[in-house]
């Protein structure tokens, strides 16, 4: 019965060499065949002159392509930098209109002050014993227009540089 067990253990400890070689040498031979055709593909390659042509040719559009993207860059570089200056324009622009807005709503409040003072007038002719009354009003009405001339005059030196020619006179 040793004997059988002896043989069986050999036999056992065969199979997996008698397996293992065939594998070891299919594999041997398949990275052998792949580098062997790459090394063939490869030399023939290099020594084709229409791919050297071709190369050639793509080299010089990758040149032409590279030149092209850096004067691109330079202008695209310049129209930003002429954008942030239209940018500033536009503010001031902006800017410009609105004290000329601002301006012609004081002129509009400096009107609309000088008839209530023309009506409060009247109205104190109008009405018996108001003397007063209309002299308090009337200061107050002067007051809000000088403050109004004083705005005007403000922002006429914000657009311009030069004064109010209403406060002068």
């Amino acid at each position: 019965m040793k004997d059988n067990n002896d043989n069986s253990s050999n036999s056992a400890g065969q199979k997996p060499k008698s397996v293992l070689v065939p594998f070891l040498l299919c594999f041997i031979l398949s990275v052998g065949a792949s580098g062997g055709i790459s090394f063939f593909l490869v030399s023939s390659s290099k020594d084709d002159p229409e791919l050297d042509s071709t190369l050639s040719k793509y080299d010089a559009r990758i040149t032409d392509v590279q030149n092209a993207q850096k004067k691109y860059s330079l202008q695209i570089d310049k129209i930003e930098k002429d954008s942030e200056e239209l940018k500033l324009y536009l503010r001031h622009s902006s800017a410009t209109a609105l004290k000329n807005i601002l301006i012609n709503q004081e002129e509009n409040i400096q009107s609309y002050l000088k008839v209530m003072k023309s009506a409060m007038n009247d109205l104190s002719r109008i009405t018996p014993d108001s003397a007063d009354w209309n002299s308090q009003y009337q200061y107050r009405l002067d007051l809000a227009l000088k403050n109004s001339l004083e705005r005007e005059d403000l922002l006429r030196l914000l657009k311009t540089g030069e004064p109010n020619e209403k406060a002068s006179q």
